[in-house]
């Protein structure tokens, strides 16, 4: 380590030396130390020790900060600290390999949160909202971890999507709220959306009644129907298949259904419930469905 060698001079004002002679003094005195009195009548001593404490008080939140954010496998942004910080501050450090550094350095995720104004969000980077950040210190960690909202229900695209996708996602991601359902459900739902109709209505050839509903598309496989492609022989009427909030709800029953659905990845979840034959393609819209959900929700 190299301190710059600082030159206090005779423009040096009275005042500084003597806060600085006072300051090292009563340090002296409260630590019973000798070895501070040789600071007391030396100003040059006097700096390099105060540069020496900076450096030391600061270091901790310059090592934390150095690594960056990151995504957990449970979908939610967050940081990579150390796990004790993480255990500290009452996050969750996810031991997936996804944060640079030793295997003490984990990417830690927050509760969730209510804004000022009580709206539900999550504890996150503010570098990483996709909506509004609120810094009311309503969140643990430094000022960089701060509650995240989403923006208006009902104003604009959602990142990825068109006007009518945007409108199905943000029912999606409120039915996700209606049923009491965390975030991270919102994007097991929109990924699955994603994949089994790129968020859009489809009505079937092959159903007959799905043409009397409205929808975006015709398909033919089986007899699917709606933006979950769900089975009207297994989901329910079809009427309800082709409805958006409906489906929705009945997806998110399913999924509470599914034992331990919060602690497997957000692909691995959808395929619970949809058993596809194309299992690996739900985790590949993992970082849409993030983006989405972190406005719709």
């Amino acid at each position: 380590m190299v301190f710059c060698h600082a030159h206090l001079n005779e423009d040096t004002t009275s005042s500084t030396r003597v806060f600085l002679k006072y300051l090292f003094s009563e340090l002296a005195n409260s630590l019973g130390n000798d070895t501070l009195n040789k600071y007391v009548n030396d100003p040059m001593k006097q700096l390099r020790m105060l540069l020496l404490t900076i450096f030391v008080v600061t270091l901790p939140s310059v090592t934390i900060a150095q690594y960056g954010n990151c995504v957990a496998r449970n979908g939610r942004s967050g940081e990579c600290i150390s796990t004790s910080r993480c255990s500290s501050l009452g996050g969750t450090s996810d031991p997936a390999n996804l944060c640079p550094g030793d295997q003490t350095i984990q990417c830690c995720t927050y509760r969730d949160c209510k804004n000022s104004q009580g709206v539900a969000g999550s504890c996150q980077p503010t570098a990483t909202c996709a909506g509004k950040s609120d810094p009311a210190n309503l969140c643990p960690g430094g000022n960089n971890i701060q509650c995240c909202t989403g923006g208006s229900s009902s104003g604009g695209n959602l990142p990825y999507l068109n006007a009518k996708q945007s409108t199905y996602a943000r029912i999606i991601g409120k039915a996700a709220r209606d049923n009491g359902l965390p975030r991270r459900a919102c994007e097991v739902a929109i990924v699955t959306a994603i994949v089994e109709s790129n968020i859009r209505v489809y009505a079937n050839s092959k159903v007959a009644e799905s043409y009397k509903y409205p929808h975006d598309a015709v398909g033919s496989d089986h007899d699917s129907v709606g933006i979950f492609q769900q089975r009207p022989q297994f989901w329910g009427t079809v009427k309800d298949c082709m409805d958006p909030k409906t489906s929705a709800n009945k997806f998110y029953n399913a999924l509470k259904g599914v034992a331990g659905w919060q602690s497997v990845s957000v692909g691995t979840a959808a395929q619970k419930v949809q058993r596809s034959a194309y299992p690996l393609r739900y985790d590949e819209h993992t970082t849409k469905a993030t983006a989405i959900c972190n406005i719709a929700y």
